[in-house]
């Protein structure tokens, strides 16, 4: 098998790759009949995974060490090409989209394909491949910035990934010391951070307006697929989270605050939820075993990819200097497996990556041998909905990595996931006002952002903590630099997700079958039909929140 670490990369060449584009372009177009089009679409199929593959390694090997001088090059060619490149994609949807075989192509593809293949064409408008490439530079800027943050803690130099591990400590005291530190490590970069948001904001808004938008709203929805609901879905979505949500939330934070005598709750005590902090037994080689044993017992498929991932080297998990600060899964086509990068800490969130990721590594899999997605990938919510409920559907083994601690660690992780969408809900809520007020200043962001947080997360106190008392704990959130709205996928998935967690419950199996089925579907229904498909309640419904507020008391016992 090969491993990834083996795997030769090459510098895509932009003449190359658009001379190529462009042949199958004229091929697709001057196909005589379906069969000839068929041919086409089968070698353009080949050449796609294979230049996706080289893509993404480039991408692994520089979040691996963003200090590498040679990847980051990469990046940074990488970064300057692909707008271009996308746009000459852009032109290959077409041709799926206008020619004259479309009758029969729909009857072969999925009917979501060709809604996603427009929203692509509209999105890569080559009037804005200038910006997009300085929209490129500016995500890499911030990338970078974060990355070689270092901070001297407790006798270590950590990132601010490794930082983290001391958030959920028992001793209050040293959460609070480390949670300042890396507090002000915003605050001694808030100038910079300030000035590459600002930056990102005025050159998407110019993307926007050159294509005759209000602003880049329209264009962020485009890009994201938003294919089946709406900015006023969302805002409905945003005011029952507000309603039934927060208030929940709240319950539990105070549950938590009377178990652990706190009397006025700070940011810093947020990921605590028990009075011992639930941390994984054993060493990370412990840890593959058990993840091997959960996997294998789960289901023969589960168990043969995860054992195959280990084996081709998919897994990178340790933090470290100079590595990217977040954790992804990456689908690698060329040879149909999926990669995973983490920073493991040696907290419980170390399994919630774990199982969070390799929800995604499933679906990568499974969606390699669908025929249509390398045309038109889920949409994320969807996306995220696989790996959240993967969390959930773990809960049976997941003594295997907590031992006595395993209730400590399920109500820090439900917990976690009920007061984490009124979070995700403010990042999309300002990611949202940002861009339908593109003139606001970096001062009246913070000062909105501020604003909300208060309001939606109003057990919590930010006073005296440096930056994140001003309205700056959004700056250490990558996805609102590097993937504008992207987030309330999150919260939408983790609604679902609740759902899952009740259903298994009830019955594992039933809930595990049904998992399975939502995964099958790949990206051939949009979320809402699969809701729909798999009998899932919808997240912009209101009655739908009064049953999953009431499944978490009843699971909670509040």
């Amino acid at each position: 098998m090969v491993k990834i670490s083996q795997i030769k990369y090459v510098r895509p060449d932009k003449d190359e790759v658009l001379a190529r584009l462009a042949d199958f372009k004229a091929r697709f177009t001057s196909a005589k009949n379906i069969d000839e089009f068929y041919a086409v679409h089968d070698e353009y199929k080949a050449y796609d995974e294979q230049l996706g593959t080289n893509v993404r390694i480039a991408f692994i090997r520089f979040t691996q060490d963003t200090r590498d001088e040679f990847y980051t090059a990469e990046q940074d060619y990488l970064d300057e090409v692909s707008p271009e490149i996308s746009v000459a994609a852009a032109e290959i949807a077409k041709c799926y989209l206008d020619t004259p075989f479309r009758k029969q192509l729909e009857q072969r593809f999925p009917k979501v394909m060709f809604v996603n293949l427009q929203m692509a064409v509209d999105a890569n408008d080559p009037r804005i491949v200038a910006e997009k490439v300085e929209e490129n530079k500016l995500t890499t800027a911030y990338t970078k910035l974060m990355s070689n943050i270092v901070i001297d803690f407790n006798g270590e130099k950590l990132p601010m990934s490794g930082i983290s591990k001391y958030f959920t400590s028992a001793d209050r005291e040293l959460r609070k010391a480390a949670y300042f530190k890396f507090a002000q490590a915003i605050e001694d970069n808030k100038e910079q951070l300030d000035e590459i948001y600002d930056k990102l904001v005025k050159v998407r808004t110019a993307m926007g307006r050159k294509m005759g938008f209000e602003n880049f709203s329209k264009l962020g929805y485009l890009k994201m697929q938003r294919n089946c609901y709406t900015k006023e879905d969302i805002a409905k979505f945003r005011s029952n989270v507000l309603k039934y949500l927060v208030p929940l939330a709240v319950k539990i934070r105070k549950k938590v605050d009377k178990d652990l005598g706190i009397d006025k709750e700070y940011m810093y005590d947020n990921n605590v939820f028990t009075r011992d902090e639930p941390k994984p037994i054993g060493n990370p080689e412990y840890m593959f075993k058990a993840a091997s044993k959960m996997y294998n017992e789960m289901s023969a498929e589960t168990g043969k990819l995860f054992d195959d991932m280990v084996e081709a080297e998919c897994f990178d998990v340790m933090s470290r200097e100079g590595k990217w600060g977040g954790g992804y899964c990456e689908g690698l086509p060329a040879i149909k497996l999926p990669f995973i990068l983490s920073n493991w800490n040696g907290t419980a969130g170390d399994v919630d990556v774990l199982t969070h990721e390799f929800g995604h590594a499933l679906e990568f899999y499974k969606s390699f041998f669908i025929e249509s997605e390398f045309l038109s990938s889920i949409s994320m919510e969807t996306a995220e909905v696989h790996s959240m409920s993967m969390e959930f559907l773990a809960y049976p083994w997941i003594d295997l990595f907590f031992g006595d601690k395993t209730e400590e660690y399920k109500f820090n992780h439900i917990g976690g996931a009920v007061t984490f969408i009124p979070y995700g809900t403010i990042v999309d809520y300002f990611q949202q006002t940002c861009y339908d007020n593109p003139d606001m200043t970096p001062a009246e962001r913070i000062a909105f952002y501020n604003k909300i947080e208060r309001e939606f997360l109003p057990w919590t106190s930010t006073e005296g903590i440096p930056a994140v008392q001003d309205g700056r704990r959004w700056q250490r959130q990558a996805h609102i630099f590097e993937s504008p709205f992207y987030y309330i996928d999150y919260c939408l998935a983790q609604f679902t997700a609740l759902q899952f967690l009740a259903m298994s419950q009830q019955d594992y199996k039933a809930a595990f079958d049904k998992y399975i089925e939502f995964l099958n579907y790949g990206g051939t229904k949009t979320f809402t039909e699969l809701l729909n498909a798999c009998g899932l309640k919808s997240p912009f419904e209101e009655e739908s929140f009064k049953l999953v507020t009431a499944s978490v008391e009843k699971i909670l016992k509040l």
